[in-house]
């Protein structure tokens, strides 16, 4: 796992993930606008670029100068020698404390998702305005990270979710992750710091954001009782001990629907939309949903107890079920999941 240091939810929301995205080129303009942009950090406003209307292609301009300084990819591994790596980029110095949380999420993933993906050699534009473009080369995955203000305490947590993906495999090259300062001391005082970022971690990875985009089609089912289809997911689930197919979440607003796992069933599971007290576990569950996604990736998770027949959804006889909370905090209702917005060719 690389570190740069840059200066310078919840039900049909995620409709926008079972329908095709329509692509659309980059132009050499909003290329440009990006590079060689230096803020002032004494009097920056942190804020993500407009979102576009539509998805953007990087990669299809035709033969022009800036071709060249546009991604291209690689088979020749990083430095990890074939690993795959996770790289933040934090847009403002993080504390030692945020440095070693933010590492230590990407670690966790990082022995879960064990296999190169060709490298980008960039620049890719920043999901940030008012920052340049990030260099290259990117292996495999670079997330920008700000860590600033956004509405105070108690309102909104963050922002995550994958920016660019990858035109022959479709996972992310880079992602996004915005947090608000505000919460994050009350996250430290929950033991919950470290839980969050890598949770938020893994819908930039694709759980929740991936699922069905791209041609993948890993969730199906009613809205009303959701199910995941991913054969090596579904596999753990059962060797956990959960019966029929592996429950997504059915009831909350956008962000939390659709995005996560059943909280009413796994309880605890880390990518459920509910953040128990006490130990979140990333289970062999999620490890294989990964696989499914198209990573290459070991069968390994936390331990993680799962009651031994734990109704998974029968499709046979589809119903809808009832989130039951606990002690802990509702991550989904803090966060907002934010979808890719362009393919690099």
């Amino acid at each position: 796992m690389k570190n740069f240091f840059q200066k310078s939810g919840r039900l049909l929301a995620h409709g926008f993930v079972f329908s095709a995205l329509l692509f659309t080129s980059c132009s050499e303009d909003s290329i440009e606008a990006d590079a060689g942009i230096t803020p002032d950090v004494q009097n920056l406003q942190i804020a993500l670029k407009e979102r576009p209307a539509e998805p953007i292609i990087i990669g299809d301009l035709g033969p022009s100068a800036i071709q060249t300084a546009v991604q291209q990819t690689t088979e020749a591994p990083g430095i990890d020698r074939g690993r795959f790596n996770i790289s933040l980029n934090f847009l403002l110095p993080p504390t030692d404390r945020q440095l070693e949380v933010f590492e230590a999420a990407a670690a966790r993933w990082e022995r879960i998702i064990i296999g190169d993906v060709p490298s980008i050699e960039g620049p890719l534009p920043s999901a940030f305005a008012g920052f340049p473009a990030i260099e290259g080369p990117i292996d495999d995955i670079v997330i920008e990270v700000a860590l600033a203000p956004i509405d105070g305490p108690g309102g909104v947590l963050g922002q995550a979710g994958p920016q660019f993906v990858r035109n022959a495999d479709f996972l992310p090259v880079s992602g996004v992750m915005f947090f608000d300062v505000a919460d994050l001391d009350f996250l430290e005082q929950l033991d919950l710091f470290e839980e969050v970022i890598v949770h938020e971690m893994g819908h930039v990875l694709g759980v929740g954001t991936l699922w069905n985009s791209f041609g993948r089609t890993l969730l199906e089912g009613p809205i009303s009782n959701p199910f995941f289809t991913g054969r090596q997911a579904n596999v753990f689930w059962n060797a956990e001990g959960g019966t029929n197919e592996l429950p997504i979440e059915n009831v909350g607003g956008p962000g939390t629907a659709l995005g996560h796992w059943r909280e009413s069933i796994l309880n605890n599971e880390l990518m459920t939309g509910f953040l128990n007290l006490g130990e979140n576990p990333l289970s062999r569950i999620t490890a294989g949903s990964m696989r499914d996604l198209g990573y290459r990736s070991a069968s390994v998770g936390e331990s993680y107890d799962l009651p031994r027949g734990a109704a998974g959804v029968d499709i046979n006889e589809l119903v809808s079920e009832e989130v039951e909370g606990g002690e802990g905090i509702n991550i989904a209702k803090m966060e907002t999941i934010l979808m890719p917005i362009g393919i690099i060719k």
